[in-house]
Parts: structure tokens; C-alpha cells; sequence
């Protein structure tokens, strides 16, 4: 064998074989990787009990007037209420959702407390739904459980 084929073929195993071994390690390693559930949408919040029964009552009314949005990239999530009014990150982990919004609404009984979001989703029903609770931290009288339903999306394109 000549030294130029010698040389040809050591490098077609550098420049081919290696990616190419490299391709079937990734494949083989990705093949247990599982995507998250999507969450990513509008969501219409429905209080499963009267929010006027709250001691904040008028925030958590504002809220369910309102959809929810969220922004998912992976587990990671931005999700916003009252209309972009308040927005922050969450998490998903499993079919849990949560995610923390600093000082709630001035007007409640428990003003410039963090607001937690914790729900659960329902990923067999269609649309989807969340199922959770709405509650400002350190103030037991705050909360409100409600059922979340994801929104169609518009078509796109529009009717012309």
C-alpha cells in the first residue's frame, strides 16, 4: 500500500468514522430522553370555589377575568396573569407546574407578599387542563382553587 493511500484512508477514519461513531453514541444515549408535557398557551382560569368567600377577593376575581399565559421552553416556563400585568418564571417538573410572582396586589389583606402558583396538569384530556391553587405566601386566607383550560390557538393565517 502507498503512503498516499495510507494517509487517505487514516484520515476518511478521522473525518468519517469518528462523527459517524460519535452520531450512533448520541442517538443511542438520547433514545431514554422523554419531552415535558406541553403547557404553552392561553389558559382560561375557572375558580372551582366563589373567590368572594376570600379575604382577596377582588384580586383573585381580576385574575379569573383574565387568561393565563404561558411560555414554555422545555421545563423551564414564563408565565404570565393578569393579562402580562404580572410575569415570572416557572417550572414544570413531571405534570407539576409552579412558578412565584413577587408582591401581590396591593389592594388584598395580604399586600407585598409573593404569590405562588401551583397546579396540576391533566394531560389525557382535550383541551387540556390544569388543576391547582392561586395562593399569597404567609396568609392562609388567600388562596384560591381553581381549574385552568387551554385556550384554541388562532389559525394562522386569518380569513381574508
Amino acid at each position: 500500500m502507498s503512503h498516499a493511500n495510507r494517509n487517505f484512508i487514516i484520515a476518511y477514519i478521522f473525518l468519517v468514522g469518528l462523527p459517524v461513531l460519535g452520531l450512533v453514541g448520541v442517538l443511542k444515549s438520547g433514545r431514554t430522553l422523554k419531552a415535558p408535557f406541553s403547557v404553552d398557551g392561553a389558559w382560561k382560569i375557572q375558580a372551582v370555589a366563589n373567590p368572594a368567600s376570600s379575604a382577596c377577593a377582588n384580586f383573585f376575581s381580576s385574575v379569573s377575568e383574565l387568561p393565563l399565559a404561558i411560555s414554555q421552553s422545555g421545563k423551564t416556563l414564563v408565565v404570565s396573569l393578569s393579562g402580562g400585568s404580572k410575569t415570572t418564571t416557572g417550572s414544570l417538573e413531571g405534570k407539576t407546574l409552579t412558578a412565584q410572582f413577587s408582591g401581590a396586589d396591593g389592594s388584598t389583606n395580604c399586600a407585598d407578599r409573593s404569590l405562588t402558583l401551583t397546579a396540576t396538569l391533566d394531560p389525557q384530556t382535550e383541551p387540556r387542563t390544569l388543576q391547582g391553587t392561586l395562593a399569597v405566601n404567609h396568609c392562609a386566607s388567600c388562596s384560591l382553587e381553581f381549574r385552568a383550560v387551554r385556550q384554541p390557538r388562532a389559525a394562522a393565517g386569518g380569513a381574508h
